[in-house]
């Protein structure tokens, strides 16, 4: 993690990334994990300082490739002052074009905020969907499809819209990092173990170009994020989401080139990774709708800010 990112010193950021390791060990099937997070006093972390303990949370719950509804509350933190009150428990339906996802189950789901890559917000009653499990790309993750989404009831919020969506833009970027970091971390292990023509194989020079470039489109995306908290704004966010997208895909392009035919089969945990890290790009737009968006704006004349000084 960068510097720009956090207030913590190494040694905090070092055992608060090993305490939620145990907790997302311990609790894989999102079971629990708000429980361990409340025990691990993260309410009181995430106050000191919002951007680190976002980012760490984050990072962590993508090296783990856990399944959480965490994304859920980032989002509701930022709509909760602005909508009526609930009659029991929400959960965040997340709204795309022809389909809408949810997080988990809707066991004791009451109502289901909307929400789409614009900020348009909503609220319907959780019994009025019929939900689906994801099949196919990643079964893993838990998710839940909707296919028919009933007319939500529109709600004036403001901005807090948008404010939601570019907090779970940036959460969603941490979280793609994390898993891209881990899936260099292996194959660098993988290219440095194993042996052809004598030689290790990351010091061939194809090799060695794959790596390095994974290695800085995540560093890239690593420090938009960090702009993206510097500048708090939506425009940074949707960069930052934007940036990752691209890392993720490049980065997953070279380590199954690099792991040859088993970073492709079910049964090599590079596959998982591979999945979850292009599910979470597409969740609130993916990098090419992102960057389709930025190019219309720009064309139209707006004023961006550069993400990062070069």
């Amino acid at each position: 993690m960068t510097s720009a990112v956090t207030g913590f010193d190494a040694a905090t950021i070092e055992l608060l990334a090993t305490s939620l390791r145990e907790v997302f060990t311990a609790h894989p099937d999102a079971q629990g994990v708000a429980a361990a997070l409340d025990e691990l006093g993260w309410d009181e972390v995430s106050a000191s300082d919002p951007a680190a303990a976002t980012t760490l949370l984050f990072t962590e719950h993508g090296r783990a490739l856990a399944i959480s509804r965490l994304l859920d509350d980032i989002v509701l933190r930022e709509l909760t002052p602005a909508l009526p009150a609930g009659t029991g428990n929400r959960a965040v339906l997340y709204c795309h074009p022809q389909h809408a996802l949810l997080l988990g189950p809707l066991d004791d789901i009451t109502e289901l905020v909307t929400l789409d890559g614009a900020g348009n917000v909503g609220i319907i009653a959780a019994e009025s969907v019929s939900a689906r499990p994801i099949r196919g790309f990643d079964p893993g993750s838990g998710w839940l499809c909707i296919d028919e989404i009933p007319t939500a009831r529109p709600l004036l919020v403001g901005d807090a819209g948008q404010r939601a969506v570019a907090a779970a833009r940036r959460a969603l970027c941490a979280e793609i990092i994390g898993i891209c970091t881990t899936a260099l971390d292996s194959a660098v292990a993988h290219t440095t173990s194993r042996i052809q023509y004598g030689r290790q194989l990351a010091t061939f020079q194809a090799v060695r170009h794959r790596l390095a470039e994974s290695y800085v489109a995540v560093e890239a995306a690593r420090a938009a994020l960090a702009a993206a908290w510097a500048d708090g704004g939506v425009w940074t966010a949707r960069l930052a989401k934007l940036r990752a997208g691209q890392a993720q895909a490049e980065l997953m392009r070279h380590t199954v080139q690099l792991f040859g035919a088993m970073g492709l089969s079910q049964e090599h945990e590079l596959h998982r990774r591979v999945t979850r890290a292009a599910a979470l790009d597409l969740l609130l737009g993916g990098h090419t709708a992102q960057a389709d968006e930025v190019g219309a704006a720009l064309l139209a004349g707006a004023d961006l800010i550069r993400v990062v000084e070069i």
